[in-house]
């Protein structure tokens, strides 16, 4: 589950980092874009700028072109306020003196009670003498504004009375008359009138229309309504840059953009647009690049993860400061008793100290502090491995490694298994030197009871009864009695001889049994054969083979057997009993034996009840194993070879039975053998089985 876990979260990191190379992506576009407009508009700026620099010094030269006009038609008019009732010939006279006469001047014309009395030069403006100007409604107005104002004005375009188009300056005459509220009184209004396409050329609107596109107005206050001076009024919709220009008198309002228009790019827009691609492009790249390289490494965090986590054995890193960095479930798992300290940052120390307090470590128990230290010592000192004890039973194979940094790496691997086979391994080792031992004894007791039996048989003409009954044969005067008592004595030690070589030949022969059964169980050639057998005989069989083991022994012999029937081989079952009773006589010294049977359902049970030494609860399972004797050869009281019960139990499980054994120590013990009562549920089991056990138990 933990590796789906570290899959999925980078399968999700994956996506999340492609959303984010997508989301960057549309945020550098608009950023692209936006950083464009600033661009364009700084250039924008810039030739705004520039041209609004141009258009001041423009306007300066304009301002002082139009204050010469004004200058000049305030001399005029104050040559007409000084002389109100000159002549013709005399303003001729007087205007032709002037210094200076602008070439785009058409005329000089004064105005006695707003009609037009004097001209100059009269030649080509005599349309012009006696225009009313009350009665034209294109000029009345600005004539009134002015006369309102009491200022020079100048109005134009407009349509001149001698044809064409020109500019008028204007400005309204006031001369002396007591009899008026002010003093003055108004004469009429003296005007310079210049041509439209020349005044434009010298005032430098000409040239200032060559770079802008220009809108120019008039004051309305002067002019009697706005006009357009110069230009399309369109210009005001396209954010013109602004400016007044300035008369002693008024101004006019110059709306100008670059000629053509704004510009809609930079001159650079194109080199601007390819950098800002290529730095978005490599942004983008550089994202994707450590997206690419984040998913990589993240997959193959995951991958080590999942190794760790794979691991057989516990796994952890320290840093050089002995901190924890990492580890796994196994290692978690392993030392549990301090799993609460095991987490990333914890200090080796405190987890060891953890354990110890916890007892974890059987080894440390009394010494707690001095093996703290040895173990620290051992952790930061030079690679090490080996065998640690854990307070729950288990064995681990410890290696701790150092790494290029400082920290450790540190692996453990649960031996315990091994450690037991290892330990089963040397536990058979020795139970079979045992058995080599118990056996060589075992045969050559027997055999050397035999061996000596039969040489003094041989050698029986030598023994000193022998020699007793010739002499008394031999002596004529012996009585027949005593020659009788020196045949019974001699009698009596061959009986018993023969006796003492029975035995030794059947011990001899129960133990070569033993060793044929045990190689047939091996070979798995032990055959049996279940029939119906009546209870009571079987037990009887037994019994009577073996009673007088007991009595020899001085013991209580017991016997109760109810009537009923066993499914059994009665062969061997005969031999799991007396093996039974037998080790009940063996290995106990006073009280009795009891041996009981009777059926319990689909059962058949046998039980022998000793008031012997009791077995403790740890040996009560060896005690089935091969080779097995609580006593080590070495301090041996009772014979065998630790065959019998091995055995019988084999031939218990072979029979679709059980042997068990109930103990408690210094109460005795019982044995409980439980078969099948009928052939319906005493089917032989398959042998191989049981003989695989009776192998793994050796």
């Amino acid at each position: 589950m933990k590796n789906v876990n570290h899959r999925n979260k980078t399968s999700r990191l994956a996506r999340v980092l492609i959303g984010v190379s997508i989301v960057l992506t549309t945020a550098l576009f608009f950023v692209a874009v936006e950083i464009d407009d600033l661009l364009r508009e700084n250039h924008l700026n810039e030739v705004r700028a520039d041209s609004t620099v141009n258009l001041i010094e423009v306007r300066e030269h304009i301002e002082e072109s139009i204050f010469g006009h004004f200058l000049l038609l305030q001399k005029v008019t104050t040559y007409v306020e000084e002389n109100p009732d000159a002549t013709q010939e005399e303003f001729s006279a007087y205007i032709s003196t002037l210094d200076y006469l602008p070439e785009e001047v058409i005329n000089f014309a004064t105005a006695r009670d707003l009609v037009v009395d004097m001209v100059y030069p009269v030649e080509g403006n005599e349309s012009v003498l006696g225009f009313d100007y009350r009665s034209n409604p294109d000029q009345r107005p600005g004539i009134e504004r002015s006369i309102e104002n009491r200022r020079a004005t100048v109005v134009g375009p407009i349509d001149l009375v001698q044809g064409g188009k020109g500019f008028i300056f204007r400005q309204p005459v006031y001369v002396n008359d007591p009899s008026s509220e002010t003093g003055k009184r108004l004469w009429g209004i003296v005007s310079i009138v210049a041509e439209h396409d020349a005044f434009l050329d010298v005032t430098g609107l000409n040239d200032m229309r060559d770079e802008f596109d220009i809108l120019i107005t008039s004051d309305p206050l002067y002019a009697g309504r706005e006009r357009v001076v110069l230009g399309s009024p369109e210009i005001a919709n396209q954010n013109p840059i602004n400016l007044e220009l300035e008369f002693p008198t008024g101004h006019w309002e110059v709306a100008a953009i670059p000629a053509g228009g704004w510009p809609t790019n930079s001159p650079t827009y194109v080199k601007d647009r390819i950098l800002l691609g290529f730095g978005s492009a490599v942004i983008i790249g550089l994202v994707l690049l450590v997206a690419t390289l984040a998913v990589l490494q993240r997959r193959a965090q995951v991958r080590l993860t999942e190794a760790i986590e794979a691991m057989d054995g516990g796994f952890a890193m320290f840093d050089h400061k002995g901190r924890l960095v990492a580890f796994n479930a196994k290692y978690m798992e392993m030392y549990a008793v301090s799993s609460e300290r095991i987490r990333e940052g914890a200090r080796f120390e405190d987890i060891i100290r953890l354990g110890v307090q916890n007892g974890q470590h059987p080894d440390a128990i009394g010494r707690e502090e001095k093996w703290i230290h040895k173990r620290l010592e051992s952790f930061f000192g030079p690679d090490t491995e080996f065998e640690q004890e854990l307070s729950n039973g288990r064995y681990l194979l410890a290696s701790d490694r150092a790494l290029s940094d400082g920290g450790r790496l540190c692996v453990r691997t649960d031996v315990t298994q091994l450690k037991q086979a290892v330990d089963q391994a040397e536990a058979a080792s020795r139970a079979k030197s045992e058995f080599i031992d118990t056996l060589s004894h075992e045969l050559r007791t027997p055999i050397t009871v035999i061996l000596g039996l039969s040489s003094l048989g041989k050698n029986f003409e030598t023994l000193g009864m022998t020699k007793t009954l010739r002499e008394k044969l031999d002596d004529p005067e012996v009585e027949i009695d005593e020659i009788k008592d020196a045949v019974s004595v001699l009698v009596k030690h061959f009986t018993d001889t023969m006796e003492k070589q029975e035995r030794s030949a059947k011990h001899l022969h129960g133990l070569v049994e033993d060793m044929i059964d045990f190689a047939k169980i091996e070979s798995r050639k032990l055959a049996v054969r279940p029939e119906t057998v009546d209870i009571v005989d079987l037990v009887s069989s037994v019994t009577d083979q073996i009673r007088i083991k007991a009595e020899e022994k001085g013991l209580a012999f017991k016997v109760e057997a109810e009537k009923g029937e066993v499914f059994c081989d009665q062969l061997r079952t005969t031999q799991i009993l007396l093996n039974l009773v037998g080790n009940a006589i063996k290995f106990t010294e006073t009280g009795g034996i009891e041996m009981k049977a009777w059926r319990e359902g689909d059962s058949a049970i046998f039980e022998v009840s000793d008031s012997g030494p009791g077995i403790p609860t740890a040996d009560q399972k060896r005690i089935f194993n091969a080779f097995e004797q609580l006593e080590s050869s070495n301090v041996r009281r009772h014979s065998g070879i630790g065959l019998g019960l091995a055995i019988s139990r084999t031939l218990a499980d072979a029979q679709n039975g059980s042997l068990h054994v109930d103990s408690e120590p210094g109460k005795g013990s019982t044995f409980t053998l439980r078969l099948p009562s009928n052939e319906r549920h005493g089917s032989a089991r398959d042998y191989g089985a049981h003989a695989n056990r009776l192998d793994s138990a050796a």
